[in-house]
């Protein structure tokens, strides 16, 4: 908007100059006349007819059949018996300018603006020596711009914006030492800003802006002492702002937006006394805003959003009384709102979003009767809503959103009865949605997201007719959701996710012709889904999934053409997926995943050519994959676990090049893995898990990724599996049929064991022999199942291993093998005869009764996930408990953090510690959300994110108060959680909870982002206090880790972290009902970098698990 407004005073001015032009100016200097008579001008004139085209008959009146041609031609003025002027704006004339039109000795106007002449400027305009303005903006010229015209000394206007000129501005520009206005904007300039232009004196209007220039701006422009306007935004620009702008005491307008320029803005600038239009916005301005500021008495617009400018803001603005707009958005700004911006009463606009603003409104708002517009979303503002703020009687425009506001919206609100746009949301505001919102009939976005309001949705809001946009998701609704939202006829987005919202999908919802996005997802919504909603031509996001729909998929939804987000999943839905589904020509992600759906994988959505995610996993799908899945040359995610899907995997799937995640674990898939998948070369998840595949894993797949994703096929062979013994058809015995050492077991070998053993050891293999045997010959699908081995007391969920294997590999419990002692006990690392490592826990005398640590274990078992360290089996018996873990090779994050402050950086960069931040969030928000019932971690430090051999991070030790009991550790420890990072309402009442667990990843997230551990704070400060002190203070670099300081102020790294900091005082909020779920926290972790990361549902980023 900035940048229109002062685009548009430089018209106005620009248009000043013409009329001047026409006038006095340029009329009042007659010089003499050249060479050359009217006859040479007609014949020029009849020439310039000829070669253009003229496709409206404009100029079908340039005859000579009278005596005063061309002198009464249309567009043609005359004086002292030459032609001295050709004004032919706008008469859609095309064609090259002919060159004939430098043969107008003595024209001193030319405007041939707004039409659509093509080719070069000709260079033969430099013989108009008596030319005063030349207008040729608004046409399709390209070529470079002809240094000849610097021949012109009398050229006052130049106004060549809005054509396709390319090329560096020539030096010779300086030469028009008569020049007032110079016009080349929205054109393909490149190169240096020419330094001759300060040769200009008498330049007063100077507009360059949308170019490619580079480089500094010249200080020498600081000579141009008439300067009235200078836009050179929307360029390249960089380096520093010349203090030598200073002395442009003239100056009005000044557009240096959209540029590269940084550096503190000068001092010098705040002198500038005219100055009424100051446009820095978007570049990368440092430091704070002086009181100088409140010099500017004649400012009327102040816009420098998106810089990095921190501290206070000055309190000034009651000296600033013809200010109208303020935007200061997309900075680091601390501290208040000043008292004084109350005082500022001609504003219209103010725009202070995306800082970090702290403390209570202003109390005298009410003051400003004038705005049209306020924004202060995303900072720290807290306290209650302003009901100052319902005196606003012209607000158009208000957004609150993303602070820290308490209590009910003010009553009253509907006196502000001209509003279209209301955004509180993301706060923590609570009680009924008032119904006084019915009365703003002006409304067109209501955004009330992410807050504790309770109640029902009010019926009434059906009545706000001009309603676009409707955001209710994430509070505490209950009951029905009305019917008469079906009478907002011009509502685009309906969102009312996240809530506990029950009863049946409205069929008026069909009437919304408009709607585009409709997100019901997360209630408890039972019935059928309408059929009408397949009415809805226009929508293209359908999200229902987490509800409790029944019934069957309705084919009417196959009539959303337009659909690019179709999300069903996790509902009851039953029956066929229907055929109609093939016509969703535009959608990108089909999720009907987590319902009861039967039948085959229907060939009809090979049709659905912009597919990207494709994810059907956990319903009952049987039958084969078909091969034409292939058609989808757009396909990235395939989904398709937990069916009954059969027959082999079809060899096409390795022609889908696009793909990057494939899960086809827990189904009946046979045969070999196909080889070409190895050809997928942008595949980072494959999940091949749970089948009945036989035969040898291709290497190239074999060496990309580990055992989890092939496990639980006991015909599977060969690297990366544990036992990487010969594949059968080398004539080796198959891997189910091998010992655990990996050699035969033959009669001999037994005999020679009982014969140096004893008779024991021999009862004792034979009962594991029985094991094997009973493993071999049982269902196949019962690999997926706990394994008993020995005397039932070695439970593995995968590969087998005895706990004489175990004893072997810690040899039995050495000091030698422990890696680590913790209250749940002592860890050791076990190196076993095939050559993998494993981590087994033995946790402490006083755990609990073995039939209860069976259950737990066993539940434990089932929790799987990328970035888990997932439980791959236990031991029990007596008093002896055993836990058996992957090992995990590159320590835990509190070891790696303590490496990295002695290491200056290199070994924990910003790039690895998003990742790492990124991980656990997934860890975490997959214990939440996924398993049933959730998991609490209780005890979210950086000890317990551990790393395996590709430095992916897992989170571990949860869940271990179900399995033993062991008393607290006073020096480290609380009842619940570990000193430092358990939040306080944990600390205070002993119990934890999911919002807790975020608290502790707020404060993990901290210290991985500061490098200072929670606990080195003194008895009055922590490291939540210590943060906000610094980001309050504008000691942005005193956040950082020291390996961290190496991060450049204008890289986007810089603001990724910033964002990062944000995302942990989130999740360290002092209400829990205040932080982000950790679904939630996943989503702005995602947000914060622009990388590729692993591939995760549409409809939640945890939900696809690992098999491991």
């Amino acid at each position: 908007m900035g940048g229109v407004l002062a685009y548009a005073l430089g018209v106005i001015l620009v248009c000043l100059s013409s009329l001047v032009g026409n006038g006095v100016h340029v009329l009042a200097q007659d010089a003499v006349p050249s060479a050359g008579s009217l006859q040479s001008d007609l014949s020029a004139l009849q020439a310039f007819q000829r070669k253009i085209t003229d496709k409206n008959g404009a100029l079908v009146t340039w005859t000579s059949a009278n005596n005063s041609a061309p002198c009464n031609w249309k567009g043609i003025s005359c004086s002292r018996g030459r032609v001295s002027e050709l004004i032919l704006p706008g008469l859609g004339l095309s064609g090259p300018l002919p060159d004939e039109l430098g043969l107008l000795g003595d024209l001193r106007r030319l405007s041939l603006r707004s039409n659509q002449f093509t080719g070069r400027i000709p260079s033969s305009l430099s013989n108009l020596t008596n030319l005063r303005a030349l207008y040729l903006h608004e046409n399709a010229l390209t070529g470079t711009l002809p240094p000849e015209l610097g021949k012109l000394q009398n050229l006052q206007v130049l106004n060549l914006g809005s054509n396709g000129l390319v090329g560096v501005i020539p030096s010779e520009t300086g030469d028009l030492q008569s020049l007032r206005t110079l016009d080349l904007s929205f054109n393909g300039f490149y190169g240096n800003l020419p330094g001759s232009l300060a040769r200009c004196l008498n330049l007063s209007e100077v507009f360059l802006t949308e170019n490619a220039l580079t480089g500094s701006i010249p200080p020498d422009y600081g000579s141009l002492q008439n300067l009235q306007t200078l836009g050179l935004g929307s360029n390249n620009l960089s380096g520093l702002l010349p203090t030598e702008l200073g002395n442009l005491r003239a100056l009005q307008v000044l557009d240096l937006s959209r540029n590269g320029l940084q550096g503190p803005i000068p001092v010098s600038l705040w002198t500038l006394e005219s100055l009424q239009f100051l446009d820095l916005h978007s570049n990368k301005f440092t430091g704070s805003l002086p009181g100088d500021l409140g010099n500017l008495l004649s400012l009327q617009k102040l816009n420098l959003d998106d810089n990095l400018l921190s501290g206070d803001l000055p309190d000034i603005f009651d000296r600033l009384l013809q200010l109208q707009e303020l935007n200061i958005s997309s900075n680091q700004l601390t501290g208040p709102i000043p008292e004084s911006l109350s005082e500022s009463t001609a504003l219209r606009v103010i725009r202070l979003d995306h800082n970090q603003l702290a403390g209570n409104f202003p109390s005298r708002l009410n003051m400003l009767t004038q705005l049209l517009v306020l924004s202060v979303s995303n900072n720290f503002l807290m306290g209650p809503v302003p009901a100052s703020l319902t005196a606003l009687s012209n607000l158009l425009a208000l957004d609150l959103s993303q602070n820290h506001f308490t209590g009910t919206v003010p009553a009253g609100i509907s006196s502000l009865a001209v509003l279209t746009s209301l955004s509180l949301a993301g706060n923590g505001l609570d009680g009924e949605i008032p119904a006084e919102f019915s009365q703003l009939f002006s409304l067109q976005v209501l955004d009330l997201h992410s807050n504790a309001f309770t109640g029902t949705i009010p019926a009434s809001l059906g009545s706000l007719q001009q309603l676009q946009v409707l955001d209710l998701s994430s509070n505490k609704l209950y009951g029905l959701i009305p019917g008469e939202l079906g009478s907002c006829t011009n509502l685009q987005e309906l969102n009312l996710s996240n809530q506990n919202l029950s009863g049946v999908i409205p069929d008026s919802l069909a009437n919304l012709r408009n709607l585009q996005i409709l997100n019901l997802s997360i209630n408890s919504l039972n019935g059928s889904i309408p059929s009408g909603l397949g009415s809805l031509s226009g929508l293209q996001t359908l999200d229902l999934h987490a509800n409790s729909l029944s019934g069957v998929v309705p084919a009417e939804l196959g009539k959303l053409q337009q659909v690019s987000f179709l999300s069903l999943a996790s509902n009851l839905l039953v029956g066929n997926l229907p055929m109609e589904f093939g016509d969703l020509l535009n959608v990108r992600v089909l999720d009907l995943s987590k319902n009861s759906l039967v039948g085959n994988v229907s060939s009809e959505l090979w049709r659905c050519s912009s597919l990207i995610t494709l994810d059907l996993d956990d319903n009952q799908l049987a039958g084969p994959l078909p091969a034409g899945i292939s058609q989808l040359v757009t396909l990235e995610g395939l989904f398709l676990q937990k069916n009954d899907l059969s027959s082999e995997i079809p060899s096409e799937l390795g022609n889908m090049t696009t793909l990057t995640a494939i899960d086809l674990s827990e189904n009946n898939f046979t045969g070999s893995i196909p080889a070409g998948l190895a050809n997928l070369f942008q595949l980072h998840m494959l999940n091949l898990s749970s089948n009945h595949l036989s035969g040898s894993i291709p290497p190239l797949l074999a060496s990309r990724f580990n055992a989890s994703s092939f496990l639980g096929n006991s015909l599977l062979c060969g690297r990366p599996l544990q036992n990487s013994a010969k594949c059968p058809n080398d004539g080796s015995t198959p891997v189910a049929f091998e010992k655990d050492g990996g050699g035969g077991l033959g009669t001999g070998a037994i005999i020679g064991i009982a014969v140096g053993c004893g008779g024991i050891v021999l009862i004792l293999l034979g009962i594991y022999a029985l094991g094997v045997i009973f493993f071999i010959r049982g269902d196949r699908r019962e690999e997926r199942d706990p394994v008993p081995f020995g005397d039932h007391k070695m439970i593995m969920f995968q590969s087998p291993i005895s706990f004489a294997n175990v004893l072997q590999a810690t040899g039995q419990f050495d000091e030698e093998h422990v890696l680590s002692r913790t209250r749940y006990g002592i860890v050791f690392k076990a190196f076993l005869q095939d050559g993998s490592v494993l981590s087994v826990r033995r946790l402490p005398d006083g755990a609990v009764e073995n039939s209860q640590f069976r259950r737990e274990a066993e539940a434990l078992g089932r929790v799987r996930h990328r970035n888990i360290n997932v439980l791959r089996g236990f031991y029990v018996s007596g008093d002896v408990k055993l836990l058996i873990y992957d090992y995990m090779p590159n320590g835990n994050l509190a070891a790696l953090l303590q490496e990295a402050s002695h290491q200056d950086g290199h070994v924990l960069n910003w790039p690895m510690r998003h990742l790492i931040a990124l991980g656990v969030a997934r860890g975490l928000s997959y214990l939440h959300t996924q398993c049933s019932p959730p998991i609490i971690h209780g005890d979210v430090k950086p000890r317990n994110v551990q790393f395996d051999a590709d430095f992916e991070a897992h989170l571990s030790d949860f869940c271990l108060d179900r399995l033993a009991v062991v008393p607290v550790d006073p020096s480290s420890s609380t009842p619940v959680g570990s000193l430092g990072y358990v939040a306080p309402e944990a600390l205070a009442s002993g119990q934890v909870t999911r919002e807790s667990d975020v608290y502790s990843f707020g404060i993990v997230l901290l210290e991985l982002l500061t490098g200072r551990r929670p606990v080195v704070f003194p008895q009055d400060e922590d490291i939540v206090k210590w943060v906000k002190r610094q980001l309050q203070s504008g000691q942005i670099q005193e956040l950082f880790d020291p390996s961290l300081l190496e991060l450049d102020p204008e890289s986007s790294e810089w603001e990724e972290f910033l964002l990062a900091v944000k995302v942990a005082l989130l999740c360290t909020a002092p209400d829990p009902l205040d932080r982000p779920s950790m679904t939630e926290v996943v989503f702005m972790l995602e947000g914060c970098r622009v990388a590729p990361e692993l591939p995760t549902s549409s409809s939640d980023p945890t939900a696809h698990t690992s098999p491991a």
